[in-house]
């Protein structure tokens, strides 16, 4: 009955299950002692009683701790501000439903209580952003981050109208802990939270290797950053280091679940030697991906090997999908562009390389499959600095424009022991269990079920 690991004080309880077990031990003790027969009947009745109880008391813990747990609710709120938010919560919400402690999870998205046109005003203003004047946003990631975090009077009071459904939707959720893959569920109501009195603890899941100062804000209790490196740039911002936890950044169980690289292969008929880069965009198809599959397919179809593999995910952007089945494709490579796909663990774990940008999500998730980044454009600001950490821990390389990518191929290729070294290095970098190291922490910080245990539990 109990799917949580039991308190210490209740083994001795749970182990007089065996009725028949504790009922012999009993008696045999009491032989040498008596003699009568109809005091050993008496002695008999009265060990059976005590199990009963034994039994009953055992059961009895067993249902309050399950009650008190699952009375206990989680709610995991992102924000369409970029695909690797919604990944993390997702994450979070799938291992929440597997954890071996009963949680009550709900996942929501911000955005989705917000009036239409301020939905989408807010998720494709980052989109646009990011992919027409990149050097823009890098401007003002850096230049917020110099200067304090203070709203406006003005932005106050637009907020208490925009968030009024969403607060009222947490009010009557009423969570016993709140678990943010973006600092806007919380900064957008955190004021109004504080005054009220009523506050659950909320943890910012934080989605990259470097914290801005955004997610800094009052009412969160703690901070799960993904590296060492991550948590000393946020303690010196201020945040008390109590307050950070070291967890990794969560990615979907199947990233994981490190299965065979051959068998893999196999079911994605490609054969085992071939050496295979997975080209990426993100899931809202950002960046140039058209340019960079044309530039690796072009370099590998110039280097020495009889037969390579591109697999090409173009997410969400299906004129870039169609215009990758008619390039021109040299004799020796294969070209295979897929959209929007719902097994990147297994592209993942059947490439050689990942060429990609380097966000936040998609980089966890490459380094807990162990597989080594190939970056390329990354966006000025986070992922510049998520690059940063993997070029310097050997995890990857970067490569600074088109031409570059083609190099950096080149050299991988002619020297694969280059390979080799940064898989193992990917594999120590990455955390493929931060979903369950956050739940954790949750439970032994905010969630415990019990005040204080019964210290005199009979047992056998």
């Amino acid at each position: 009955m109990l799917r949580g690991r039991p308190f210490s004080g209740m083994s001795g309880a749970l182990h007089c299950r065996n009725s028949k077990t504790a009922l012999s031990k009993m008696i045999t003790n009491c032989k040498m002692n008596i003699k009568n027969e109809n005091e050993r009947r008496c002695v008999r009745r009265q060990c059976r009683q005590q199990c009963v109880i034994h039994q009953l008391l055992a059961v009895s813990v067993e249902i309050v701790y399950i009650l008190r747990m699952k009375s206990r609710r989680i709610a995991v709120i992102a924000c369409t501000g970029g695909a690797g938010h919604l990944r993390a919560a997702e994450a979070l919400v799938l291992a929440a439903k597997n954890h071996p402690v009963p949680l009550d999870v709900h996942g929501f998205d911000v955005l989705d209580f917000t009036p239409t046109w301020f939905r989408r005003l807010y998720a494709q203003t980052y989109v646009e952003l990011v992919n027409r004047t990149p050097e823009l946003w890098g401007y003002f990631y850096h230049r917020t981050e110099q200067l304090p975090y203070r709203k406006h009077p003005l932005i106050r009071a637009f907020d208490r109208v925009n968030y009024g459904r969403y607060l009222r939707m947490l009010k009557e959720l009423n969570p016993d802990a709140v678990l943010c893959t973006h600092f806007l569920p919380y900064i957008s109501v955190s004021s109004t939270l504080r005054k009220s009195g009523w506050a659950p603890p909320v943890i910012a899941v934080t989605t990259d290797f470097d914290v801005h100062g955004l997610w800094i804000d009052p009412i969160v209790r703690t901070y799960c950053v993904f590296h060492e490196e991550s948590a000393w740039q946020l303690a010196s911002k201020g945040v008390p280091t109590d307050s950070i936890e070291i967890t990794g950044i969560p990615v979907h169980p199947g990233f994981s679940r490190r299965a065979g690289r051959s068998g893999i292969r196999r079911s994605l008929r490609i054969p085992t030697g071939e050496f295979t880069a997975l080209v990426l965009s993100g899931g809202f198809g950002m960046g140039r991906v058209t340019d960079v599959v044309r530039t690796v397919v072009d370099a590998l179809g110039q280097t020495r090997l009889d037969r390579t593999t591109v697999i090409a995910v173009c997410g969400r952007n299906e004129h870039a999908r169609r215009s990758l089945e008619s390039l021109p494709i040299p004799d020796r490579v294969r070209l295979v562009p897929m959209g929007f796909v719902d097994n990147m663990h297994e592209l993942m774990a059947a490439a050689d390389i990942v060429v990609t940008k380097s966000g936040g999500l998609t980089s966890a998730e490459a380094l807990a499959i162990g597989v080594p980044l190939l970056i390329v454009d990354p966006i000025p600001g986070q992922e510049s600095r998520n690059a940063d950490l993997i070029v310097e821990h050997g995890a990857g390389w970067k490569a600074v424009n088109l031409p570059n990518i083609a190099y950096k191929l080149h050299q991988l290729i002619s020297r694969p022991n280059l390979v080799r070294q940064a898989r193992i290095a990917a594999a120590d970098l990455g955390r493929s269990d931060a979903a369950k190291r956050i739940l954790d922490m949750t439970i032994r910080r905010f969630l415990k079920p019990l005040k204080k245990m019964p210290r005199n539990v009979p047992t056998s």
